[in-house]
């Protein structure tokens, strides 16, 4: 993914996730926490081509309220690095898995 992209989808990130870590100030994350849990999920899903979670699981594995874990797999959906399936999973883009 090149830089523009990384830049696109950081951004979208956070400001996704700005109104739902501002208003709980002591779980407020910094830049390069939201950068670093931006890179750990995308890397989850270039390790493991066939990865494919619902927001309920997705949620678990990162450890993230249920507004954080959406806005953050909207901005990877937005991004188009993920495609999320008719079933409500979320999937890498084009991996050809956003049936059911």
């Amino acid at each position: 993914m090149d830089e523009s992209r990384d830049l696109t989808v950081s951004t979208a990130l956070h400001e996704a996730l700005a109104v739902s870590m501002t208003a709980r100030s002591s779980l407020v994350r910094t830049d390069s926490r939201l950068d670093d849990l931006l890179r750990r999920v995308r890397n989850e899903y270039l390790e493991m081509p066939g990865l494919r979670l619902t927001l309920g699981q997705a949620q678990r594995l990162w450890q993230l309220r249920r507004t954080e874990c959406e806005a953050l797999l909207e901005a990877l959906v937005d991004s188009g690095f993920l495609d999320r399936t008719s079933g409500g999973a979320f999937v890498r883009a084009g991996s050809g898995r956003t049936g059911a």
